[in-house]
């Protein structure tokens, strides 16, 4: 895991903290872990809403 979700999972980074930490770790992560980590915060918004 990287430092994105483990921070995100324990509610240290907001969804829109995570995002752009996202956009700054893009190229490090990789194209298919990014993918995950949107995922990821897309839905704890989701789950916000409800």
């Amino acid at each position: 895991m990287c430092l994105i979700c483990v921070d995100f999972q324990r509610d240290k980074l907001t969804a829109f903290e995570a995002k752009r930490a996202l956009g700054e770790m893009r190229e490090k992560i990789g194209d298919e872990h990014a993918r995950e980590v949107e995922e990821m915060i897309e839905a704890a918004e989701e789950d916000e809403k409800e």
